[in-house]
């Protein structure tokens, strides 16, 4: 499919316009300069367009926000009555996602329909447009060409990538315009429908494209033997002493986790009010003490040397083992969020160096 040509003086009329047709969420800057994926609602969509930020870092909490909440009511019960509470689903428009989110977005979705298709989540999250735009000042965290996660995914059909689709829409910037890289079909459906915001891409801007996403990858300064690591973690390779060094440090707060684009872990609780409750989820981590602990008060994973290794042999190990894919993006925000400065990637800088 051929390149496009998007003028970044008309992003804000093309979103403007396709929040018209779609649920559209974009990265605006927020308190305190943090930028979040907030959905254009209202009148006011212009003036929430004047805090667009497409050239962040990185998200604070990743956009699967967006389908899997940090807390969500489930349904409600009255009287022996269940109430079904989940609205219709809606096109959603996701523009401004950087490549490793996408990543993340397509685990999560995987996840949910695997063994159990999750209602809840696959309604928020079934009909979607991905629109990727290419990072180019990766966060000194970011290690994502190592786990191949970006800063741009290869179209479909290229040599690093075979047949399916990983996004809708891909933008790199070139300097005043964005070359619009369409990976699926329902991304040149969306061109076809606001074709008067781009244009034919000229050869220069290809070859500006290639230049472009050549000098993002080298400005990814963390490298790390990802495969390797894998590996170790895939034939248990990993010393439990080094989960104890990790143990004694750690704080067990879960903000690494509350900020990973691929974790999944909730709780389940009822809250009720004379004869009408509701049944709701929140977010909930693996390294919690509370997390597996068994109606006998039984808890399988008490020291915490044992919840730390699950946490890593979960991304690293058994999420390869069963999907090929594994439950780390390379964004880095686990590190960036830490209080006492743990992060992945240095958990595989050891285990490759042992």
């Amino acid at each position: 499919m051929k390149e496009r040509l998007l003028k970044k003086d008309d992003v804000k009329d093309l979103c403007t316009k396709a929040s018209e047709q779609w649920e559209t969420y974009v990265p605006l800057e927020d308190i305190g300069r943090d930028t979040h994926f907030i959905k254009l609602n209202g009148k006011n969509k212009r003036l929430l367009l004047d805090r667009l930020n497409l050239d962040y870092e990185s998200l604070l909490v990743p956009p699967k926000v967006i389908a899997f909440p940090q807390l969500e009511s489930l349904f409600k019960f009255q009287d022996g009555k269940i109430i079904e509470t989940f609205k219709p689903s809606v096109k959603r428009l996701l523009f401004g996602l950087r490549a490793c989110d996408v990543k993340g977005i397509l685990f999560m979705d995987d996840f949910y329909k695997r063994n159990f298709e999750d209602i809840y989540y696959l309604n928020r999250s079934m009909d979607k447009l991905l629109v990727i735009v290419g990072c180019k000042s990766p966060h000194e965290n970011c290690f994502c060409t190592s786990t191949k996660t970006g800063p741009f995914l290869p179209l479909p059909g290229s040599p690093e990538r075979a047949k399916f689709a990983e996004f809708d829409l891909q933008l790199v910037d070139v300097g005043n315009e964005y070359v619009v890289e369409i990976g699926s079909k329902k991304g040149e459906e969306f061109i076809s429908s606001y074709s008067k915001f781009f244009d034919d891409a000229s050869k220069d801007d290809i070859e500006h494209k290639k230049q472009a996403k050549r000098q993002a990858e080298e400005a990814v300064s963390l490298k790390l033997e990802f495969e390797k690591a894998v590996k170790k973690f895939c034939e248990d390779k990993v010393s439990r002493r080094m989960y104890e060094r990790i143990a004694e440090r750690c704080i067990y707060c879960g903000g690494c986790l509350y900020v990973c684009p691929t974790c999944s872990c909730f709780n389940v609780f009822d809250e009720r009010k004379s004869s009408l409750g509701r049944r709701c989820r929140n977010w909930d981590a693996c390294v919690f003490d509370g997390y597996t602990r068994e109606a006998s008060d039984n808890n399988p994973r008490f020291e915490k040397w044992n919840r730390t290794s699950r946490r890593y042999e979960h991304k690293l190990k058994y999420d390869y083992l069963v999907t090929g894919m594994s439950g780390c993006v390379g964004c880095g925000r686990c590190l960036s969020s830490c209080p006492v400065n743990i992060g992945i990637s240095q958990v595989i800088e050891e285990v490759t160096k042992a």
